[in-house]
C-alpha cells in the first residue's frame, strides 16, 4: 500500500490541519438555543451557568467522529492510496516505430513495417491495462501519431495508418523527444521502446541511450542496390551541352546485375547494363545537346529489397543564355572580357544607336550618358561627370581602391588591395546606393538595388580597361559578380544536383531578400519554410520539385527526390534491455483505490447531513428570536404578576 501523489508526511500534515479545524469549530459551538423560564429574574445567573456548563463537553461528539472520517477518506483519494507493489502502478511508455526508407525493405512475410507493427501489438499486449503510451513514428523527424492513452484501439488503429517515408533515421532526435514527453506527462515514466531495423547514416553520432530505453530489433535485408546521387552540369564545349552522372551503389554481399535506363523530356537514352560487385560504386557518365527544360529521371531494373532508391530524378532549367547590349567604341577590348563565356549572348552597338528598351537582359554604357535612363538593368561605365546617374563630388587621379565593401550586394571573393586606378570619380551620397569599392576620398564603384519604377543598376566610376587594372586578376571577378547581381537565375548554378529527402538549407545568393518568397512542391502546395541568416531552410519528407520563387520574378528549382537511404548499423550497448516484456499477467499489481475512498468519503458526509444536520435545521426552524420590545413586554407582565 502507498500514495502515489502525496507523500505519508504531507499527508499526515494536511489531516492534522483540516482536522484541527473542524475539531475547532464544533468546540467553539454558539449556536442560540431556547430557553423556556419562569421568570427573568434569575436570567443573568442561569445563562453564565449553562454557558459553563456547555463549555465542558462538546456538542454531538458522534458528527465529528463522522466529519473526519470522511475528511480521512477523501485525503486518502487525493493522495492516490493504491494497494499492491509500487512497481505495479501505471506507468507511461513511449513507443518508437521507425517509419525511416528502411522500413519499406522487403522480407519474406512483408515488409520491414508489417513487422514491427506486430511486435507493437504484441508489446501493447504485455502490458498491464492501465499503462499508458504514446506511439510516435520515426525518421528524420519525429511525429507523435497518439497523445498518451491506455486506449489499445487507438494506438492499433495509427499502427495500421502508419506507412514508410524514404527519409533516414535520426536516433538522437527520437530520444530526446521520448525522453521530453515523458518529462512532460506528469505520470511515471516508463520504458522508451525502439523498434526497427536500426540503420542510420554512416557519418551519425552514435546517439546516448536513455536508460529505460528498451529496443525490439526487426532485421531488414541488406541486399540492396540502389541510385545513390545524380547530378548535372552545363558542358564547357557547347553552349547547349550538358554532362550528367549517376551513381549506382551495391550494398549487398553478393554481384548484381542490373540495367540503368535514363530519359530527359521524354526522350529516352540507350539502357545500360551493368554489374556490380558487393560494396562496389559505380558512375554511369551521359553527354546530351538541349535549349530545353526537362526532367532527367533515372531508374534501375533490380530485384532487391528495397525498391523506393531504384528511382531518382532531377528538373533542369532551360539553357538559355544571358544577352548583354554593349553600347561602345571599344568592342576589341570588351571583347575578351565578355565572350569568354559562351553562357553570354553580347550584342555591340555604337552610342548612337542607343535606344531606352534594347532586347536584352543588360545594357553596358561605357563612357557615355544618354538622355534617358535604360528600361532595363544597366551598367555604366565611367560615365560623364554632368549626367552621372550619381552625383559625383570629386575626381582624384592614381586613386588605390582601399576597401572592397564584405556587405555589399554583388561583392563575393573581392578582397584585393591596392589597386590602383589612373583616374576616377568619387561619388557623393545617394539614397539607396550601396557601395562595393572605395578609395581614401570615397567610393567609386556603387550598386543601386531595383524598385517596381526603376530596374537596378550599378554605376563604376573609373574605366576598367584602362591602365594597370585592366590586367588585374579583380577585374574578371568584379565583372562576374556584377553580373551575377545582375541575373542570378541565370548565372545562380552552373550545376545541378538531386537532393535528398529530410532537412534541406539552401543559402541565399547576395541581394536576393525573403519579400514576397515563395516554396511550393510539384503539385503546388505551399511548403513551410523559414530564413535565418539568409539560409532558406525546409524540411521534405517525401520526394518532390520544390519551387522557390523569389520577389524578382525569378525562380529556382530543387529537386529532392532521393531518399535517404541509412548505410550504417546501430548497435546499443549490452545494459540496454532488448526484446519483448514478460507477459502483464506476471506482473505485480497495483489498484487504485481512489474510487472507492471517494465514495465512502462522501458516504460519510451524507450520513453525517441525515443524522444531525436536518435535527439541527429543524430546531432553527423552530426556535423564532424574540425581539427586544417582545422581551421588554414580557419583562412587565412578570413584574406585574410578583407585584400582585
Amino acid at each position: 500500500m502507498f500514495f502515489l501523489n502525496l507523500t505519508a508526511g504531507e499527508f499526515f500534515t494536511l489531516l492534522s490541519a483540516l482536522g484541527g479545524v473542524v475539531t475547532a469549530l464544533y468546540l467553539l459551538d454558539r449556536r442560540v438555543r431556547k430557553k423556556t423560564v419562569s421568570t427573568l429574574r434569575f436570567w443573568p445567573s442561569a445563562t453564565a451557568v449553562d454557558e459553563q456548563q456547555r463549555r465542558r463537553r462538546m456538542q454531538q461528539p458522534w458528527s465529528l467522529i463522522l466529519q473526519l472520517i470522511s475528511l480521512t477518506l477523501l485525503l486518502l483519494a487525493i493522495a492516490q492510496l493504491q494497494w499492491g507493489s509500487r512497481v505495479g502502478r501505471s506507468r507511461d511508455h513511449v513507443l518508437l516505430l521507425d517509419t525511416s526508407a528502411w522500413s519499406g525493405a522487403k522480407t519474406p512475410g512483408g515488409s520491414v513495417l508489417d513487422r514491427e507493427r506486430q511486435l507493437a501489438a504484441r508489446y501493447l499486449g504485455s502490458i498491464p491495462a492501465r499503462d499508458r503510451v504514446m506511439l510516435v513514428r520515426v525518421d528524420a523527424l519525429p511525429s507523435p501519431a497518439t497523445p498518451f492513452t491506455s486506449s489499445h484501439e487507438q494506438i492499433l488503429s495509427a499502427l495500421r495508418d502508419s506507412t514508410s517515408n524514404v527519409s533516414a533515421l535520426d536516433l538522437l532526435q527520437a530520444f530526446a523527444f521520448a525522453q521530453g514527453a515523458q518529462n512532460w506527462s506528469g505520470g511515471v515514466a516508463g520504458e522508451i521502446v525502439y523498434i526497427g531495423p536500426k540503420r542510420i547514416g554512416a557519418n551519425e553520432n552514435t546517439p546516448t541511450t536513455p536508460a529505460n530505453l528498451r529496443v525490439i530489433s526487426v532485421p531488414a535485408n541488406g541486399e540492396n542496390v540502389g541510385i545513390r546521387s545524380m547530378s548535372v552540369k552545363r558542358g564547357d564545349d557547347e553552349r547547349n551541352s550538358w554532362e550528367g552522372a549517376v551513381t549506382l551503389k551495391n550494398e549487398g554481399s553478393s554481384p548484381r546485375r542490373l540495367t540503368l535506363k535514363t530519359q530527359f523530356a521524354g526522350t529516352r537514352f540507350s539502357p545500360r547494363i551493368y554489374t556490380l560487385r558487393p560494396g562496389e560504386e559505380l558512375t554511369a557518365k551521359y553527354n546530351f545537346v538541349t535549349n530545353t527544360a526537362g526532367r532527367l529521371i533515372a531508374e534501375i531494373d533490380a530485384d532487391d529489397s528495397l525498391p523506393s532508391d531504384n528511382r531518382a530524378q532531377l528538373q533542369l532549367p532551360s539553357n538559355k543564355n544571358f544577352a548583354i547590349a554593349v553600347y561602345t567604341n571599344r568592342r576589341d577590348l570588351w571583347r575578351p572580357l565578355l565572350e569568354s563565356n559562351h553562357h553570354l549572348d553580347v550584342y555591340y552597338f555604337d552610342p548612337s544607336q542607343y535606344v531606352r528598351s534594347p532586347s536584352a537582359g543588360l545594357a553596358l554604357l561605357d563612357g557615355f550618358a544618354p538622355g534617358q535612363a535604360p528600361a532595363v538593368p544597366s551598367l555604366w561605365i565611367d560615365p560623364p561627370k554632368e549626367h552621372s546617374p550619381l552625383p559625383v563630388k570629386a575626381t582624384v587621379k592614381n586613386a588605390v581602391i582601399q576597401t572592397w565593401h564584405t556587405d555589399a550586394l554583388p561583392e563575393t571573393g573581392l578582397h584585393a588591395r591596392e589597386d590602383r586606378i589612373a583616374e576616377a570619380e568619387v561619388f557623393g551620397t545617394f539614397e539607396g546606393a550601396v557601395p562595393i569599392a572605395s578609395t581614401a576620398e570615397g567610393p567609386v564603384l556603387a550598386a543601386i538595388p531595383g524598385t517596381p519604377d526603376h530596374p537596378r543598376s550599378a554605376v563604376m566610376g573609373f574605366d576598367p580597361l584602362a591602365g594597370g587594372f585592366r590586367f588585374s586578376v579583380t577585374t574578371p571577378l568584379l565583372f562576374a559578380n556584377l553580373l551575377h547581381w545582375f541575373a542570378p537565375e541565370v548565372f545562380r548554378n552552373g550545376d545541378f544536383t538531386a537532393g535528398r529527402v529530410g532537412p534541406v538549407a539552401l543559402t541565399l545568393a547576395g541581394g536576393e531578400t525573403t519579400d514576397g518568397l515563395h516554396v511550393t512542391d510539384d503539385s503546388g502546395f505551399a511548403m513551410p519554410f523559414t530564413v535565418r541568416e539568409q539560409t532558406l531552410q525546409l524540411f521534405v519528407n517525401k520526394p518532390t520539385l520544390a519551387h522557390i520563387a523569389f520577389k524578382g520574378g525569378y525562380e529556382q528549382t530543387l529537386s529532392l527526390t532521393l531518399p535517404d537511404v541509412a548505410e550504417g548499423n546501430w548497435s546499443p550497448p549490452p545494459s540496454v534491455v532488448t526484446g519483448l516484456p514478460p507477459a502483464a499477467a506476471t506482473l505485480p499489481i497495483a489498484i487504485d483505490l481512489w474510487k472507492y475512498l471517494v465514495c465512502l468519503g462522501g458516504l460519510g458526509i451524507f450520513a453525517e447531513w441525515w443524522i444531525f444536520g436536518r435535527k439541527a435545521m429543524r430546531t432553527a426552524r423552530r426556535s423564532k428570536p424574540v425581539s427586544i420590545p417582545q422581551r421588554e413586554a414580557q419583562g412587565k407582565r412578570e413584574k406585574e404578576l410578583v407585584s400582585q
